[in-house]
């Protein structure tokens, strides 16, 4: 539904007179339309508001991620409470500039009000958008997700007992062998997103989508450092936003991109979420962090969301397609290469299906998006951590290996390399 302006006349005195009178009515004075400005954080806040039609828009300015409920261990966290002051606003980057025209059309910090305000252009562009306030010096003090999805985003009741989400997180579709389907990707415990490829297919050197600042100026995302580890820190990546921080300096021995003697498990709510009961299963779900990047009423997954996607089997990985629990999108009657389409539509329980693109990732020693290809590989992250700088990967799969070659595979709880962006698939809270 549109949003609909206020409009108010203030009218002068009037003197009506006869027809043959040669008295004049004086002109209505009418002022501007008085704006109706939406609060996105009214009902909680987060790192991600949800945009669905064109308008002017407020969030809370002085609070990061959800607040007081989001600092889950004060001591493993940048900050031990949820507050800041900040002394201005800008459009870090957008992900549309046409003809002098971006989904951000202006944007103010309203001191008074603690309140971002934002305006988007006068007509709906599907697209996501990073917004961040700085302190006196100019430097980022937190930075907030705006997603300008096409399609309504709701949740589809899954057999694991989760409400997921029906799209991946700052995708603008649903729709199989669509690039804008892929939505936005993430390293591990990081709130802020990375665009991923704009082309349906790539290679192992794709780049990711161009971005713009709210003037069309290009914006590239940056990686930091191979070889030295002095920004592998959270403070750091709050403040850089735009920067895939990597791990190679640290490869061999950790795979996280937190320097490992600071690396810590409780970034997106989950410290303990690797612990299981004596049948398997993981007993820890989590709760949602101030560095989770879900919009309000959602959070990143545990590690157990997707753990029917596939014949149960010891290794959690299956070769055949006739072990996916897929959709027969082609309607033969048979589970095949045929039934992909840049991605799997996957049967969350025997009433629902979703579709799963494969987006790629941010390699995490290069910070780069290259290491897989899209089109032909997704990864989907949990809270849920793992040892030596990895986190829990509830579903991986590939059709292709790096030589190009067919090599179907797909995975369950894959412990993959927290410096990885992959992407996120949402749950209700």
């Amino acid at each position: 539904m549109r949003k609909i302006l206020n409009y108010t006349l203030f009218f002068a005195s009037i003197t009506f007179a006869a027809c043959d009178d040669d008295k004049t009515i004086p002109n209505p004075v009418i002022p501007e339309p008085e704006i109706i400005i939406t609060d996105l954080s009214k009902n909680g806040t987060s790192n991600c508001y949800i945009v669905t039609d064109p308008g002017t828009y407020s969030f809370s300015a002085n609070i990061i991620g959800n607040g007081d409920t989001g600092i889950i261990d004060v001591v493993e966290f940048h900050t031990n409470e949820p507050y800041i002051l900040p002394a201005s606003v800008k459009v870090v980057w957008q992900d549309y500039y046409e003809n002098g025209a971006g989904l951000i059309d202006s944007i103010a910090l309203d001191k008074a009000k603690d309140k971002v305000v934002f305006k988007t252009s006068e007509t709906f562009i599907p697209g996501n958008a990073l917004i961040a306030v700085c302190d006196d010096n100019g430097n980022i003090l937190w930075s907030w997700h705006i997603w300008l999805p096409a399609v309504e985003i709701t949740s589809v009741k899954s057999a694991t007992g989760y409400e997921i989400m029906n799209i991946n997180l700052g995708a603008l579709t649903d729709e199989p062998a669509n690039p804008e389907s892929y939505g936005m990707l993430y390293q591990w415990g990081r709130k802020d997103p990375f665009p991923a490829s704009a082309t349906l297919t790539g290679t192992t050197t794709t780049v990711s989508a161009p971005l713009y600042d709210i003037h069309g100026n290009a914006v590239t995302i940056q990686n930091s450092s191979w070889t030295d580890l002095t920004n592998n820190n959270i403070a750091y990546s709050i403040r850089n936003p735009e920067v895939c921080i990597s791990n190679m300096a640290q490869y061999s021995t950790s795979r996280d991109w937190l320097k490992a003697s600071i690396s810590t498990d409780a970034l997106w709510g989950n410290p303990d979420g690797n612990q299981k009961d004596t049948d398997g299963n993981y007993i820890n779900k989590g709760t949602k962090s101030c560095y989770d990047p879900c919009p309000v009423g959602w959070r990143v997954p545990p590690a157990d969301v997707f753990k029917n996607f596939i014949t149960p089997n010891p290794l959690n990985m299956a070769f055949a397609v006739s072990d996916f629990n897929i959709v027969d999108i082609d309607n033969n009657g048979i589970l095949d290469i045929n039934d992909y389409n840049y991605g799997w539509v996957f049967k969350l329980d025997e009433n629902a299906s979703s579709y799963f693109p494969a987006a790629a990732r941010f390699d995490g020693q290069y910070a780069m998006l290259m290491g897989s290809v899209s089109g032909v590989w997704g990864s989907y992250w949990s809270n849920t951590p793992y040892g030596s700088g990895t986190g829990i990967a509830p579903l991986s799969f590939q059709t292709k290996n790096y030589t190009g070659t067919q090599g179907i595979a797909t995975m369950i709880l894959f412990n993959g390399s927290r410096a990885d962006a992959y992407s996120v698939r949402c749950i209700k809270e």
